[in-house]
């Protein structure tokens, strides 16, 4: 820096201060201060004996101290490390012409991965490597820093993260939370940016914490701001209003476009949706790709920093709990609709189907949509549920809804959709034994109804241990006289004679030849 080395020799030699206190003042390496006064002497001592130049002992008062780099060996940038710094790279431009430049690897996640991949080596080394490679250099945003208290403000905000799921790349909505005070950092994947998956995050993150700050912030989503009122107030949304008074948080919303405002969780986005998925975006289900993200949070939540006094914002949360307001029962998050069945005994909600049992066709049912699963009702009785679909156009359909239907036309079973979303067991014990006796099966489903599938497939399991025919008629004998057994067990519980009973119970069995293990 211009005229620090000028102040670095003052301070030594007219000031008389130490080099410590010189690094202490001036914030800077002891190191630095050491090289710039052994540098002064050197050149001082070789104006006074050899008659160097005074205009070089003066200009060297200013000028930062020359190091001879040149043939140093790269001991920890080896080949290998830069072969994998430039697959990194090559990701990134992959990412860039995709446009899924919101998961672009950086220097400091590179070199987090390096570590991770058992390589010895600092930051600076990646850096530099990474920075002779970079071609556009974006200004970066600044903030004003704040002061917080515990509990006094959490921060809240949506970041959008392209995912591969199989083969198929899917934009998901990230809902992430940040606590001022502490830095912790948590994140919920949603399909859609909605009320429900707005609610549904606050429902969680509150549970997760086990308690409710004083204050969110939010910027100015539609699922928070229902309306502006004037030039710079906004109405919030019923939902949020909602959540406020029942959890009891005050709300408050940012300017437009002041990032300062809101400066932690702005960076929070990003910085979750890099740690978590700028290295790996391709996963087989959606559950191993929130399993990741869950990983890389607990992570990072867990890193000692110089800027929280050497903690980390998992141990900074643990004393923040207790400045925490008391966490309310879990709030409710569901949309309830009523709905008429259709002839194809099926409801719609949002463009998708989900089927009912084909006897309510014509009826009017209650639906109650919550974030992960549908429940439908008729006359106040729970009649189905099903995992809550978020696509368009499909359908969930439970073949024991339509056991009516099919006992009058068990042809139609085979090409229908009920069938190929069958439960993989009833499907395995239809191909292996009723494949050439589709009505024969539909009475099996009535079995099923009830008793369950776990006990038939038992079943059927032993009737093929015993090379016995798989029928209806042995199957139903052996589930009743399970049930049997069963009842004569709770009735040994106070019979007298209960070594008789049992005998006698276990001598009807011996008759077919096996024991149930069921």
């Amino acid at each position: 820096m211009l005229g620090q080395k000028i102040e670095i020799l003052r301070l030594h030699f007219i000031e008389e201060k130490g080099k410590k206190q010189i690094a202490r003042e001036l914030k800077i390496s002891k190191n630095t201060v050491k090289s710039y006064i052994n540098e002064f002497l050197e050149n001082k001592k070789e104006l006074i004996e050899d008659g160097v130049s005074k205009f070089e002992l003066i200009e060297n008062m200013t000028e930062a101290p020359k190091y001879n780099c040149k043939g140093r060996p790269t001991i920890v940038m080896t080949d290998e490390v830069k072969e994998i710094i430039n697959k990194f790279l090559n990701e990134n431009e992959n990412k860039r012409t995709s446009g899924n430049i919101k998961l672009l690897m950086k220097a400091t996640d590179m070199y987090e991965e390096l570590l991770e991949m058992g390589f010895t080596l600092s930051y600076p080394s990646v850096a530099q490597y990474v920075q002779k490679y970079k071609t556009n250099v974006n200004s970066e945003e600044a903030f004003i820093k704040q002061i917080y208290e515990f509990a006094q403000v959490c921060e809240f905000d949506w970041g959008d993260v392209k995912l591969i799921l199989g083969s198929q790349m899917i934009k998901f909505k990230m809902a992430v939370f940040t606590l001022a005070k502490s830095g912790f950092r948590h994140a919920y994947l949603y399909t859609n940016e909605n009320t429900q998956s707005f609610v549904d995050s606050h429902i969680k993150f509150l549970k997760y914490i086990a308690g409710v700050p004083k204050t969110m912030v939010y910027d100015n989503m539609k699922v928070a701001v229902a309306q502006f009122v004037g030039r710079t107030e906004k109405e919030a949304t019923i939902a949020l209003k909602q959540l406020s008074v029942y959890y009891g948080f005050k709300y408050r919303f940012c300017n437009i476009a002041s990032g300062d405002e809101k400066g932690h969780v702005e960076r929070s986005v990003e910085f979750v949706r890099r740690k978590a998925f700028s290295a790996c975006n391709t996963f087989d289900n959606l559950e191993l790709a929130i399993g990741r993200l869950n990983s890389r949070l607990e992570k990072h939540n867990n890193i000692k920093t110089k800027y929280l006094n050497n903690t980390s914002p998992s141990e900074l949360l643990e004393e923040e709990k207790k400045y925490l307001s008391p966490l309310m029962p879990e709030y409710v998050n569901c949309t309830n609709i009523y709905a008429r069945v259709d002839k194809l005994s099926t409801i719609s909600y949002l463009q998708n189907r989900y089927s009912l049992p084909d006897h309510l066709v014509g009826k009017i049912v209650d639906i109650k949509i919550f974030i992960d699963r549908v429940d439908i009702f008729f006359e106040n009785n729970l009649i189905a549920t099903h995992i809550r679909l978020h696509g368009n156009q499909q359908w969930s359909i439970d073949i024991m809804h339509f056991k009516k239907t099919l006992s009058r036309k068990p042809g139609a079973l085979i090409g229908s959709l009920a069938y190929s979303q069958m439960n993989a067991t009833l499907k395995n014990i239809y191909e292996k034994h009723f494949k050439l006796s589709p009505r024969n099966f539909i009475e099996l489903l009535d079995i099923v109804g009830c008793h369950d599938i776990a006990a038939v497939n038992n079943t059927i399991k032993v009737l093929e241990n015993k090379n016995i025919t798989v029928t209806i008629d042995n199957i139903k004998m052996i589930l009743n006289r399970k049930n049997e057994l069963n009842n004569t067990a709770l009735i040994l519980t106070t019979s007298p004679m209960q070594e008789q009973i049992e005998e006698h119970s276990r001598r009807q069995l011996e008759q077919y030849d096996f024991v149930i293990a069921i």
